[in-house]
């Protein structure tokens, strides 16, 4: 009985750490069949192990991840692998792929002629009044949350009536835009209490954006240069940003209430736009100065007694003439469709010309965390496959 013991003893260790050997290469495996999902190449056997094409935010070329498991340490190997998962590279091969998704749901919720906006009122009010039966309204969050799935409430979005202002449409579109992009899979990984449409305040604290699990801008010190970061990582790292053309001075300089700011989420940008960015220290602060000097010129014009529309339409074109920034960003703001921001901050002079308008862009919370939980999701497949 005592040697019986004594070579089960000697045995367990030796079992143990096979076992865990083997829930590493089940490890390995299933974090490279996710990084085959997100859209790399993977090479094993490699005989030159590393990395090619990782700049997948400025080109469509497909990144690579080349290992090899007989001439790489296993630990080394696996961290490799883990790391590429929540590189620059898989995220902006996300970001890239996502874009037509995001052109796709603003489209369907532009064609929705039953999408209209609140009616004239004082704010704050309720941003959102969704199709009844689709959204749940009565919970004591704060915030209206999916009925009965993520993709089914935003379906509903497209064919039948309801109401919104512009907080709640851009909140509405990039939840629209990431259903369409994980399709089935949105609905099998995020539950629907973790999303929902609401004031920006209560806006924050639902989970998605609570979790505070970034794409590329990720905290109010870095939201400050949030295009320039974004213009670092390329062309891509725009796609579906959402932000805010706000008012520079206070509201009683505010003529249009309802028209205070806009909420928009990016659509497209081209590449004289990221490279303009680029060439500024702090684009924000600089594209925005811009805004402000053009305002105060149209201001001078319009106390002379120039017709306000035609000031609207020079105004537009001068901002387009200034810097691609303007002209070459599409941007979805609801009600009024896809258009650039020189074409916004002309409105805004007609409506509220006694304030010029700057810029905001927002952390990507939601998208960081659709990402994360697209990965973790995926994984998790993997390895309980491998269990069974």
């Amino acid at each position: 009985m005592k040697s019986s013991t004594a070579l089960l003893l000697c045995l367990l260790p030796a079992a143990t750490l096979h076992a865990a050997n083997l829930h590493a290469a089940d490890e390995l495996s299933c974090t490279i069949e996710v990084l085959d999902i997100l859209g790399w190449k993977t090479i094993k056997n490699s005989t030159s192990p590393g990395f090619e094409n990782t700049g997948t935010c400025d080109t469509d070329k497909i990144p690579v991840f080349k290992y090899n498991k007989t001439t790489e340490d296993s630990d080394r190997l696996l961290f490799r692998s883990e790391d590429a998962l929540q590189s620059v590279t898989s995220k902006c091969l996300f970001s890239r792929n996502y874009q037509s998704a995001v052109a796709s749901s603003v489209k369907s919720l532009t064609a929705n002629t039953d999408f209209h906006f609140l009616p004239v009122g004082n704010d704050p009010r309720d941003p959102f009044l969704p199709p009844e039966g689709t959204w749940d309204t009565e919970t004591a969050k704060g915030y209206d949350i999916p009925l009965s799935s993520i993709s089914a409430s935003v379906h509903a979005l497209y064919e039948k009536p309801f109401v919104a202002e512009c907080s709640a449409a851009v909140q509405i579109a990039q939840l629209a835009a990431l259903s369409e992009h994980f399709g089935e899979t949105a609905d099998a990984m995020i539950e629907v209490g973790e999303v929902g449409i609401g004031t920006w305040t209560q806006y924050a604290k639902v989970p998605a954006i609570a979790a505070r699990q970034s794409l590329f801008v990720d905290s109010n010190a870095r939201r400050k240069d949030s295009l320039a970061a974004l213009a670092t990582y390329g062309q891509a790292a725009f796609y579906g940003q959402i932000g805010y053309m706000r008012p520079h001075k206070g509201k009683e300089f505010i003529d249009s209430l309802d028209n205070l700011g806009q909420n928009f989420i990016i659509v497209d940008i081209s590449d004289l736009a990221v490279a303009a960015i680029r060439a500024r220290t702090k684009p924000l602060k600089e594209l925005s100065a811009i805004s402000i000097a053009v305002w105060k010129d149209y201001r001078i014009r319009q106390a002379a007694g120039e017709p306000l529309e035609q000031l609207k339409k020079d105004m537009q074109t001068e901002l387009e003439q200034a810097d691609a920034f303007f002209k070459d960003i599409e941007i979805y703001v609801h009600p009024l469709g896809v258009k650039n921001f020189a074409f916004h901050v002309a409105r805004q002079f007609g409506y509220n010309p006694r304030t010029p308008y700057v810029f905001d862009v927002y952390e990507d919370y939601q998208p960081g965390y659709f990402y994360n939980r697209f990965v973790q999701h995926n994984l998790q497949a993997c390895l309980n496959d491998n269990t069974l």
